[in-house]
């Protein structure tokens, strides 16, 4: 009898999935504290309140945050050799695939199904679009990593709500730390450029030059994204400076990303009130639940439709292949170039 090849959970899978659920968690017990603190009417009078001209221009950062995000996918295909792939192509698996990810969360099964379909499709092997994926998602930690790292210098703030617990300059310590991280890997890509294999696949890390392009893309998708919030944010009180808010930022993205919950949801929002102890919290939840339409809920309808278009076409496409074979053989090489 054939041994059973089916994957099973290990200790990492295990591990990965009881942080998810302490972290939802504490966004439970969280949300409840912070629930007996605001109703749903204060928020409610405060997305009224929020001028329109704010949400035109976070509408418009979020816009050109989407814009950026192609960006990881150009850098990816092109590290790997696809020179081929045009814009159109690469803004369809960019847009589509970040939108399912940030609407449903889980993001090698939601956003990787996507670039798979649309890559295949491109003449794209399974293997490289692992990788597209991988080094996508690396081009993200970068920025974040170096977003962190200068804003926990520049305007070290974020350890207000637990000065009293934790030493002095802790923030510029850490900081220093995250840009000590992100140089030395940049130096380390520079001057060691062996390449990597597993199983058969062989892969070479992006160089000095491509690893300040990522951090580049990373970066101003962070700006942008992160700005788009605080635009919302402009008319709440206590609200801190931009710099520390894009680290607040940053650390709630991966926070609700641990968590697998879908967009974050939740915990995305603790994260953010937490560590702003002085902002009105009605005023922020505001401002978050404005963001979330902007930058989640209208991309993602814009994404599914987009997607269901693609899939329609792809259909078509491979019926009238069929169509053309002896006796209307099914086309199974409809992804084939």
């Amino acid at each position: 009898m054939a041994e059973d090849q089916r994957p099973r959970a290990n200790w990492k899978s295990w591990a990965g999935a009881a942080l998810g659920l302490l972290v939802l968690a504490l966004a439970a017990w969280g949300l409840k504290k912070i629930s007996g603190q605001v109703t749903l009417a204060d928020v409610m009078a405060e997305i009224e309140a929020t001028p329109t001209h704010l949400i035109a221009f976070a509408a418009v950062s979020t816009f050109l945050s989407y814009v950026v995000l192609v960006g990881y996918d150009w850098f990816a295909t092109r590290h790997l050799g696809y020179t081929r792939i045009g814009w159109p192509t690469l803004a369809a698996a960019s847009f589509t695939s970040f939108t399912m990810s940030h609407t449903l969360g889980v993001t090698i099964l939601t956003g990787g199904t996507v670039r798979y379909r649309i890559y295949t499709r491109a003449g794209v092997k399974p293997a490289d679009i692992a990788m597209i994926i991988l080094l996508c998602g690396w081009t993200f930690w970068l920025g974040i990593i170096f977003v962190a790292g200068v804003g926990l210098i520049v305007s070290p703030k974020l350890a207000q709500p637990i000065r009293e617990w934790v030493p002095p300059q802790l923030e510029e310590w850490i900081g220093a730390l995250l840009l000590a991280g992100v140089l030395g890997y940049t130096m380390l890509a520079t001057v060691w450029r062996r390449s990597f294999k597993l199983l058969r696949y062989r892969f070479t890390i992006p160089d000095g030059k491509q690893t300040l392009q990522q951090i580049a893309i990373g970066t101003l998708d962070l700006a942008l994204a992160g700005g788009a919030l605080f635009i919302l944010l402009l008319p709440v009180a206590g609200v801190p400076d931009l710099l520390t808010f894009l680290v607040i930022y940053a650390v709630a993205m991966v926070t609700g990303a641990l968590a697998h919950a879908p967009g974050g949801l939740g915990v995305f929002e603790l994260v953010i009130v937490g560590l702003m102890p002085d902002a009105d919290k009605a005023g922020v939840l505001a401002a978050v639940a404005l963001f979330r339409i902007l930058y989640t809920f209208v991309p993602f309808l814009l994404g599914a439709a987009l997607l269901a278009v693609m899939e329609a076409r792809a259909f078509r496409a491979a019926r009238a292949i069929a169509a053309d074979l002896p006796g209307g053989a099914p086309a199974l090489t409809a992804n084939k170039h």
